[in-house]
């Protein structure tokens, strides 16, 4: 089983990376435990100002172009008027270092609050979505954009029944027959394919926050030529969610928090007029990325971050059966 340690920076690494960026003047550095173990993550404060450097372990060849590819996006986003973390760069322009199986980045930190379960931030972050997709149509970067999303994924049912095969109970292997059947259902859902490059990672530890204001949106690791209605499918589904209370998920509310819910999906119309079928398309895709987002990892390590694999797929068992009976509703918020 993969370890639960997080990566970290080396001494002679973050020398050699501030030195290839051209950053002088460190003061002080701190770790920053977010996002994946796997991505070692530091907050570098120099004179002129703080910097997030930033470390993946890749393969060589398409693992290289894709986060190129994703930088690209980055950029193209900056460059259309969307907040975001600036990009540094080497002397030469480049925005990432290649050593060995190492990637290196390093961007402007931006400081900035965590979503709020207010109803004017998510009204915020949805205009700040279509905005972003306003930008990314004109889009002309490379083909490093991977091709699977949440949706539609053969994936998401070959993890759920690698985690039927580990059921030790009979209601461990019903659960997993469940979200298969569910996922499957969804899938069969039609949806508008009007498509540019998405965010597709469009959740509450991906947007910085100034009161109701959109300071920056972060990590665009994750974009992908996708359909626009899944990314704003995920995004109500991560910003419409009320806040988690505790550890342990046998607790955790299914329901949405209709105002937040409601007002993410009205920012992003306030900018951008979706396609005909989004509001009843969004469920649906709700129900696939819930499961999605879940499967892989438990799949993968038994576990969803810190938490039991079995006891987080029950949580999402519920939430995404109280989704698909209170579709119609969801429709109608997404719609008004």
């Amino acid at each position: 089983m993969p370890s639960d340690a997080r990566a970290s920076f080396s001494t002679t690494e973050i020398v050699r990376v501030l030195e290839v960026f051209g950053i002088g003047g460190l003061q002080s550095l701190a770790e920053l435990p977010a996002g994946s173990r796997r991505a070692a993550k530091l907050v570098a404060n120099c004179t002129r100002g703080s910097y997030l450097l930033k470390r993946r372990e890749v393969q060589q060849g398409a693992g290289v172009e894709r986060v190129r590819y994703a930088c690209s996006v980055h950029r193209h986003a900056i460059e259309g008027g969307v907040p975001c973390a600036p990009l540094m760069t080497t002397a030469e322009g480049d925005p990432v270092l290649v050593e060995g199986t190492f990637v290196y980045e390093v961007q402007g930190f931006v400081q900035g609050q965590r979503f709020a379960y207010r109803h004017d931030q998510a009204t915020a972050v949805g205009a700040a979505l279509a905005r972003l997709h306003g930008a990314l149509a004109s889009f002309r970067g490379g083909g490093a954009s991977p091709a699977l999303s949440y949706c539609r994924n053969p994936t998401v049912v070959t993890a759920l029944r690698t985690i039927a095969s580990r059921a030790t109970t009979a209601a461990q292997g019903t659960l997993c027959e469940a979200l298969i059947r569910r996922y499957e259902a969804a899938a069969a859902h039609r949806w508008p394919e009007l498509a540019c490059v998405t965010h597709s990672d469009c959740h509450p530890g991906n947007v910085l926050l100034d009161g109701a204001r959109v300071v920056a949106i972060i990590d665009f690791d994750s974009a992908r030529v996708a359909p626009l209605v899944t990314d704003l499918a995920n995004a109500a589904l991560q910003f419409g969610l009320p806040p988690v209370v505790g550890s342990d998920p046998s607790a955790w509310e299914p329901r949405f928090n209709e105002h937040c819910l409601r007002a993410l999906v009205r920012g992003y119309r306030a900018e951008r007029k979706p396609p005909t079928g989004t509001s009843a398309s969004i469920p649906p895709l709700m129900i696939q990325a819930a499961i999605a987002e879940v499967a892989a990892p438990v799949a993968r390590r038994g576990a969803f971050g810190p938490i039991d694999g079995w006891a987080m797929l029950g949580f999402v068992d519920r939430k995404t059966r109280w989704i698909e009976e209170s579709a119609a509703g969801i429709a109608t918020l997404c719609g008004a």
